[in-house]
């Protein structure tokens, strides 16, 4: 009995401190960190520097960190235009304007997002959004 009643106080603490993540990494604060990582990786695109570029990549790759859901544990493989493609799309971008953004057009946009949504397993955007936020994907 009482491992039973330690099994479930310890799940609604768990249950707590994921309510309070997920409010933690809501607001303006996060949103202008999400512009800013997606602003990141569409720079580094257009960066012709290797070095450089993989530095950029870095600084996403902190912002990002691991996923509050992950555990640390790594997540599906994205191809990096995948992920610059989630980038925009998490902050508002349709499919012109990320392609205008990185340089793409609007139907390899969309190729990017299927891929991205395969992988995920997902079959909306917002959805791919979220699975890649959960992977640590994204901010």
């Amino acid at each position: 009995m009482r491992a039973e009643v330690e099994r479930r106080v310890a799940g609604v603490e768990t249950a707590e401190i994921t309510r309070a993540a997920r409010a933690a990494h809501t607001g303006p604060e996060w949103e202008r960190l999400r512009e800013a990582h997606a602003e990141l990786r569409a720079i580094a695109q257009e960066v012709a520097d290797p070095e450089l570029r993989e530095r950029l990549r870095d600084v996403c790759a902190r912002l990002t960190g691991p996923g509050p859901d992950r555990g640390g544990a790594p997540g599906p493989a994205l191809a990096p235009r995948e992920v610059d493609v989630l980038a925009l799309v998490a902050v508002g971008c349709g499919n012109a304007e990320v392609g205008r953004r990185l340089g793409l057009g609007a139907e390899t946009v969309k190729s990017y997002l299927r891929g991205a949504m395969r992988r995920l397993g997902t079959h909306t955007r917002m959805e791919t959004v979220v699975a890649a936020r959960r992977a640590g994907l994204l901010p």
